[in-house]
């Protein structure tokens, strides 16, 4: 019987169990939310299930070593951005390690990737090294876009009738999620995206096969930037200011709970 190896290191070894969201960070979330228990959508399944999917392929150093090391940042992260949820059209100063946030962003996607076995797993496979702290200049070929989701009125007939007051009609994002988006570039085609929300902030990453000419990359990110209002992240400028006027919470949301929508959606951008 061969011995079983970790998802990360690809060394053999015991096994521990790793959450899709660090418990640390999903306290905090509940705080802020002023919630006791929450639902995790699981796509597969397409539903809500009480208990967060674990995974228990990792070993024990990349899970209480180097990934904790990036669930401590994030947990910071949290604390520094994301307690409070900005207005439409607010400016927000956004302070960030770029290395550190990106390779987090990387990790979750690759959880969920191993969760729900997902097609573009070999993708998230190739920047293992990075993810793990090895190999920065691997990451060149992962791009790292923000925008900020601002709360939206959710339209009459996407309501609940228990809900009478325009007030309770207002969809904020107060939730984290992880996922894919579409994107079609003329030239380039049809490009699936992974993305990243922590409440307001909606994190995208764009793969490239390392190797590419840069200049594939740039043009990417002139359309990507020009049709999402999401700014191209850089590890040069730890310091952005982002207006929270990417697109409205409902409609993001919506999105995320039908393929066919989000088909829809691919073909509108």
């Amino acid at each position: 019987m061969m011995p079983k190896t970790c998802s990360y290191c690809k060394k053999p070894g015991d096994l521990t169990r790793e959450h899709l969201w660090p418990a640390s960070l999903h306290r905090r979330l509940l705080q802020v939310n002023d919630q006791t228990s929450s639902f995790f959508w699981l796509s597969r399944l397409s539903k809500e299930i009480p208990s967060e999917p674990k995974i228990h392929d990792v070993c024990a150093t990349c899970n209480n070593v180097v990934l904790s090391r990036l669930d401590a940042y994030i947990c910071e992260f949290f604390d520094t951005n994301l307690v409070e949820i900005p207005q439409r059209f607010e400016e927000v100063a956004f302070e960030h390690d770029y290395h550190l946030l990106k390779r987090w962003l990387l990790k979750m996607c690759y959880n969920s990737a191993r969760i729900h076995s997902s097609a573009d797993s070999f993708a998230l496979e190739a920047v293992l090294p990075y993810i793990l702290g090895k190999d920065d200049h691997l990451g060149r070929s992962v791009q790292l876009f923000v925008h900020l989701l601002y709360p939206e009125q959710v339209p009459p007939e996407d309501r609940l009738p228990e809900f009478r007051s325009e007030e309770d009609h207002v969809f904020v994002p107060a939730m984290n999620r992880v996922g894919h988006m579409h994107f079609v570039v003329s030239g380039l085609g049809r490009r699936l995206l992974r993305t990243v929300h922590l409440r307001a902030f909606c994190f995208v990453l764009a793969f490239s096969k390392p190797g590419n000419p840069r200049s594939e990359q740039d043009f990417f990110a002139k359309l990507f930037q020009e049709q999402t209002r999401s700014l191209l992240l850089r590890p040069s400028q730890p310091k952005v200011t982002l207006e929270c006027n990417g697109m409205g919470a409902w409609t993001s949301f919506k999105y995320s709970r039908s393929a066919v929508a989000r088909d829809e959606l691919a073909q509108e951008t």
